[in-house]
């Protein structure tokens, strides 16, 4: 493989998450299976204009999706709710809660239903990483497996988090404790930078707090050798592991501690005046974001090889393609090589063909 090859490879990985170009795509190929799906012709593009698009503007078009819920919880959601936000009140809290779990219904139980029990998804199955079909249920194929009930909980339990971090803040502006401005425009750069920050700050975030659930030193150790990353990955972090062939639901099928580390994302409003809009497009990216980077198959799906392989390997590629650390600290695997030895690793040898024929 040419150096530009492995270029074009981890520039196209950055564009791994789930929107309408994927449900386009995934529907294409079930008439198309060899077509590849482009709404442009990125990959005739020479490396280094791959690569500016994707850290300038394929980065945050492919949230389209998530930024799409944080606009319409602000434009009809926030209009009946806040006026009365400054109490905590269940007459406007169960209207955030019956929000949340609606996208989480929507937006995870259709790509689940498109990319595993739809017609569509039986094309898909050459594109998936690990073939084995993690929802079978061994008892009775018309109950939801326990691997799926799982995930569903845990992805339940931190959309409620998620809810919970949403009403705090919405109460906090709302009562005066934490300034903040609603006139998008009054403040425009400042407004439009924050807004495009949101998808690197997103990413930044991630990996260090995911990093630090993950042994520092050695999985055995505790707080009294300095691990502290061990100690929460034995006790906080293995459940979200234990979807090593993961789903669209395993993404946020994390322990409830987990969840609370991991919307911390979206509380860079208590440190400087935001407008609202970048407090939820923070917090759907992170509700929203996980589907199709745990979806378990490649493009035309979740296209996400590189955190696919975390799971399956554990000690490696911790974080994403666009904010590389795992390059920087040496921990990046590319998923195709990875893939590629396995085959190999597997195929039976000359000699054992030999005397297999013998």
């Amino acid at each position: 493989t040419s150096k530009e090859e492995v270029q074009a490879k981890f520039c196209f990985l950055k564009r791994m998450t789930y929107g309408i170009r994927n449900v386009i795509a995934v529907v294409q190929h079930q008439s198309s299976p060899k077509q590849d799906f482009q709404f442009f012709c990125y990959k005739s593009w020479p490396v280094y204009c791959q690569t500016l698009y994707d850290y300038l503007i394929g980065c945050h078009v492919s949230h389209l999706l998530d930024f799409s819920i944080a606009l319409i919880c602000w434009l009809f959601l926030f209009p009946i709710t806040f006026p009365e936000a400054n109490e905590l009140r269940w007459s406007w809290i169960w209207k955030v809660l019956l929000f949340n779990f609606a996208t989480e219904f929507l937006c995870y139980g259709f790509w689940h239903w498109l990319t595993y029990e739809s017609e569509y998804s039986k094309s898909l199955k050459s594109r998936k990483f690990n073939p084995e079909n993690q929802y079978a249920s061994k008892k009775n194929s018309s109950l939801l497996s326990a691997n799926l009930q799982r995930e569903m909980l845990f992805t339940t339990l931190g959309f409620l988090q998620s809810s919970i971090y949403q009403i705090l803040i919405m109460w906090a502006w709302a009562s005066g404790r934490v300034p903040f401005y609603t006139d998008f425009w009054q403040y425009p750069a400042w407004s439009i930078f924050h807004l495009l920050f949101v998808t690197y700050w997103r990413e930044f975030h991630f990996y260090w707090v995911h990093r630090m659930m993950h042994p520092w030193w050695n999985i055995k150790y505790g707080i009294k050798e300095g691990d502290l990353g061990a100690v929460l990955y034995r006790k906080v972090h293995s459940l979200h592991h234990k979807s090593y062939n993961p789903g669209p639901f395993s993404g946020l099928a994390m322990h409830p501690i987990e969840h609370f580390i991991y919307y911390t994302v979206t509380l860079l409003c208590l440190i400087f005046p935001l407008h609202p809009i970048h407090f939820l497009y923070a917090k759907f990216h992170a509700d929203v974001a996980p589907i199709g980077g745990h979806d378990g198959h490649d493009s035309p799906a979740g296209g996400a090889g590189f955190h696919w392989l975390h799971h399956a390997r554990f000690e490696c590629n911790y974080g994403t393609p666009l904010v590389d650390f795992d390059r920087l600290f040496g921990t990046y695997v590319e998923h195709t090589e990875f893939l590629e030895a396995k085959e190999k690793k597997q195929q039976p040898t000359s000699s054992s063909k030999t005397t297999k024929n013998k």
